[in-house]
């Protein structure tokens, strides 16, 4: 068994700019998948495309919105998201506070973004 806790220690950085907290991953033993806190700031988003993997996202706090090819959808604290892999899509924070949500990947996706050690 594994117990985390949010801190600069686990935390990376997307792309755009955004804080990545990868709370479960495979250095732990996670075999399949791997789950990260992600939190934008007022104003923040994430960059605008695809990737061959899926997400399962899960909405904790804030304000915002996904984009895509299906428009846009607002997003509000306990909703749930599911983007297939190769789907078009963008992250936005569209409140005054951070926008926080979980999100489970595939083991290995986005390993770039991890924190250095």
């Amino acid at each position: 068994m594994e117990i985390t806790e949010l801190s600069e220690e686990i935390m990376g950085m997307s792309s755009s700019g955004n804080k990545m907290y990868w709370m479960i991953t495979s250095e732990m033993g996670a075999e399949n998948f791997e789950l990260r806190y992600v939190e934008m700031p007022a104003g923040g988003k994430s960059s605008y495309g695809s990737h061959p993997h899926e997400h399962e996202v899960f909405i904790v706090k804030g304000e915002g919105m996904i984009k895509g090819s299906y428009g846009e959808k607002k997003l509000l604290p306990n909703m749930a998201v599911f983007v297939p892999g190769n789907e078009i899509h963008q992250w936005i924070n569209t409140g005054n506070e951070p926008f926080g949500f979980i999100c489970v990947v595939p083991k290995g996706a986005e390993a770039q973004f991890k924190p250095k050690k």
